[in-house]
């Protein structure tokens, strides 16, 4: 029992590195805006995820699951910083139907050329009509 129990825990311990690597990551390089980024994706997050597992796995029995709880408290800070500090939600409200989609500007600006030059169409066609 206490082997299940213990791979659970570093199951949840290798998502908490793998999290805490590639926010790290993200925040150092940006997300896949370079080439750096990507390759340092693809390097240092199994890199430290296998070697955290590897100091938690041979650290002394009485301290693995101190070891191991320190990405997942990480995580809990990460969370408790972006809720309170950065004033974050971490539920995304739907915006209201009116405010999917406002046209800019310039499609306005450009909608008016279109109807008038529409008009001014429809004046020389009528014009031109005998009555």
């Amino acid at each position: 029992m206490e082997l299940l129990i213990f791979l659970i825990f570093m199951t949840l311990v290798t998502f908490a590195v793998a999290f805490v690597a590639y926010a790290a990551i993200v925040w150092l390089w940006g997300t896949n805006s370079s080439t750096g980024s990507k390759i340092a994706q693809m390097i240092l997050v199994p890199v430290a995820v296998i070697g955290y597992d590897f100091v938690t796995i041979i650290s002394p029995a009485k301290y693995q699951y101190m070891v191991g709880a320190i990405p997942i408290l990480l995580i809990g800070f990460m969370l408790l910083y972006f809720k309170f500090i950065k004033g974050g939600s971490f539920r995304e409200e739907a915006p209201e139907p009116l405010q999917v989609k406002r046209p800019s500007a310039k499609s306005l600006k450009h909608e008016a050329k279109k109807s008038a030059r529409a008009e001014r169409k429809n004046k020389k066609n009528t014009a031109k009509e005998p009555h």
